[in-house]
C-alpha cells in the first residue's frame, strides 16, 4: 500500500472535489502543542472548559481534604491552555447550525461516544470536542499509525499536517448506510454499514437500494477519485437521495464488514456488484467497540450533573485510574 492512498481518503484531501454531495465539513488545522497534548499521557482538561461550578474554590464542606489537596496538585503553569482552538472550534459549532459531528483527517471518535450524555458523537461545545479527541484510540491510529502499513515511507505526518475535521451533525437511521467497494473503477460490491443489526428494511427494499447507491456511484464518482480501487461510505436518506460519507483505502486496514477480503479480491470487475446484508437476527454479532474499557461510573451517568462530575473525574486523574477495572 502507497501513502498516497491514504492520502487520497482524508477529508480534508477530498471535500473540496466532492462537496455538493457530502455534509458541510469546516476544517482546524492543529498546533503541534494541541498534537503534543493529545499523544500525551494523562487526562488533564484545559481549564477554562472545566464546568464553573466544579471550580475548586466552589466546592462545599463536605468535600474531603484529599479531593482538595488532589485539585491543588496540578500546577497551573502545567496545564493545557489552547484558546485559539477553543474559539475556532466554538465559531465552527456554530457555524455549522449548533450540532457537530468530528473526526482528525481520517477517523471519527466512534470508539467513546459513551464519553457524551445522549452517546450520539453530536458536539455542542469545545468541551464535547476535546473530550472525545483526548480519549480515542481511533484519534491515537491517526496520529501515530496512519502509515504503518505503507511501503514508501515512515513519517506519520500527512502532508499539510493533522487537521479537526468539523462536519454538520445529522441523525442518520441505520438502514441507510452502506460501504462500498471499487475495483479498477468499477463498483463491485455493497455491504450493509451496520453489520451487527439486523434491520428489515434492508432486505425488502434491496433491489432500489442497490439501483440508487449504483446511479450515485456512475453520476458523481466514477472516475473522480485519484485512485482506481478504493472505498467509499454512503448514506441513503431516502429513495433516489444518497450522500457521500467518506473514503477508504481498498485493502485490509478497511473493514470489509459482511465481505472477506479474499471474497472482494476474487469479485471481477465489470460484473454486476454483490450486495450483501443481514438476513436474520441469527447472525449479529457482539458490540464493535465491546473491547473499550469504561468505568462503571460512566455507564451510571444520566443528568448534565453527572457529567459534570465525570468531567472533575477526568480533569483530576481519576478516570485513568480506574477505567481498567470495567467492560462495556
Amino acid at each position: 500500500m502507497l501513502r498516497s492512498q491514504i492520502e487520497h481518503c482524508a477529508t480534508p484531501v477530498w471535500y473540496s472535489h466532492f462537496r455538493p454531495i457530502t455534509f458541510d465539513t469546516l476544517f482546524v488545522h492543529l498546533t503541534p502543542d494541541f498534537l503534543a497534548y493529545l499523544s500525551a499521557d494523562g487526562v488533564v482538561l484545559p481549564p477554562s472548559l472545566i464546568p464553573a461550578n466544579k471550580n475548586p474554590q466552589q466546592q462545599d464542606s463536605s468535600d474531603s481534604e484529599v479531593d482538595e489537596e488532589e485539585w491543588e496538585e496540578t500546577p497551573q503553569a502545567t496545564q493545557p491552555d489552547f484558546p485559539d482552538l477553543e474559539e475556532k472550534v466554538k465559531e465552527a459549532i456554530e457555524q455549522l447550525g449548533g450540532e457537530v459531528f468530528i473526526k482528525l483527517n481520517w477517523s471519527a471518535p466512534r470508539d467513546v461516544s459513551w464519553m457524551l450524555h445522549d452517546n450520539s458523537l453530536s458536539c455542542r461545545t469545545p468541551l464535547d470536542v476535546i473530550l472525545l479527541l483526548k480519549g480515542s484510540e481511533f484519534i491515537q491510529h491517526d496520529l501515530n499509525q496512519a502509515f504503518m502499513e505503507c511501503s514508501d515511507g515512515i513519517s506519520q505526518t500527512p502532508t499539510g499536517g493533522f487537521v479537526l475535521t468539523i462536519r454538520r451533525f445529522q441523525s442518520i437511521t441505520p438502514a441507510g448506510e452502506f460501504r462500498c467497494f471499487v475495483r479498477g473503477n468499477n463498483l463491485i460490491a455493497v455491504s450493509q454499514r451496520n453489520h451487527r443489526q439486523f434491520l428489515s428494511t434492508i432486505p425488502a427494499d434491496r433491489i432500489n437500494i442497490l439501483n440508487d447507491i449504483q446511479h450515485f456511484f456512475f453520476n458523481y464518482i466514477q472516475g473522480k477519485f485519484p485512485d482506481p480501487d478504493f472505498v467509499f461510505d454512503v448514506y441513503r436518506a431516502g429513495p433516489h437521495h444518497v450522500l457521500l460519507v467518506d473514503f477508504n483505502p481498498f485493502c485490509r486496514v478497511t473493514d470489509p464488514l459482511l465481505f472477506s477480503w479474499e471474497e472482494l479480491c476474487g469479485i471481477s470487475p465489470g460484473s454486476q456488484p454483490v450486495f450483501k446484508v443481514v438476513e436474520s437476527q441469527d447472525s449479529i454479532k457482539g458490540h464493535p467497540y465491546g473491547a473499550n474499557r469504561v468505568p462503571q461510573d460512566i455507564m451510571n451517568i444520566s443528568s448534565q450533573q453527572d457529567i459534570n462530575d465525570f468531567v472533575s473525574m477526568f480533569n483530576n486523574g481519576k478516570f485513568a485510574e480506574e477505567s481498567d477495572d470495567d467492560d462495556l
